[in-house]
């Protein structure tokens, strides 16, 4: 398992988490993520052989979210 930090711009309340951590669950290889409105990042555990830091990535900016480079 690996697990990323990312850090996301546009979130501003729960729901938000709860947007981006509900989208994530649909990538094949992620086991669990936290999003943090506050500290402005999102956690992600994910099996490496099945899922990818830019997979993470693009899902996070599908849900409307700006992800820093």
């Amino acid at each position: 398992m690996e697990q990323v930090e990312v850090r996301v711009s546009g979130m501003t309340c729960r729901e938000c988490e709860q947007r981006i951590e509900k989208a994530l669950t649909r990538i094949d290889g992620v086991v669990r993520s936290a999003a943090d409105h506050r500290a402005a990042h999102v956690r992600v555990m994910f099996d490496p052989g099945r899922a990818s830091e830019s997979a993470i990535r693009s899902c996070i900016e599908r849900a409307g979210y700006t992800v820093a480079p």
